[in-house]
């Protein structure tokens, strides 16, 4: 009867922690994701309102107060874009901190996996080389019963 691996409880709890980690990883993508286009929104807006403003100040000319109006959104939005900019950052070094731990936890898991696959091969030679010793034994005894004149199975 083949024996079980030995280590297959901490196979499995290492394929789940390595899919945990793959699941960390995903999530912090999607945050990466979602903020960068955060980002790029904060940008398209403060692009469109300084188009907007050189527009105006071509055309029509601009009066003090909105020229202000501009100049305070300017500011405002370009704080919020280093916030998000600085958020991108921190988000991105953890995506990368992810990103190494599922690396190790995937090293982590294909050694187990490695440990199993010469296991089983290891109980495959053992059983092969069962079998043929029983197939020797077998044919030890036709070879003797035949010598003796007799049937191999009588």
């Amino acid at each position: 009867m083949a024996r079980r691996f030995p280590l297959n409880a901490v196979l499995r709890l290492r394929r789940m922690e390595e899919q945990g980690k793959m699941r960390e990883l995903a999530s912090f993508e999607r945050v990466r994701t979602r903020e960068t286009e955060q980002l790029r929104s904060l940008e398209g807006k403060l692009d469109e309102a300084r188009n907007d403003l050189a527009e105006r100040i071509v055309g029509e000319g601009l009066p003090s107060q909105k020229a202000q109006m501009y100049l305070a959104f300017f500011g405002a939005q370009s704080s919020r874009i280093r916030y998000q900019q600085e958020l991108l950052r921190k988000v991105q070094a953890e995506v990368r901190r992810k990103r190494v731990e599922m690396a190790m936890a995937v090293a982590r898991r294909k050694i187990y996996d490695r440990l199993k696959e010469r296991f089983m091969a290891e109980e495959e030679r053992e059983r092969s080389r069962r079998e043929a010793l029983q197939v020797d034994d077998i044919a030890a005894i036709r070879f003797i019963a035949g010598s003796r004149g007799r049937p191999a199975g009588a």
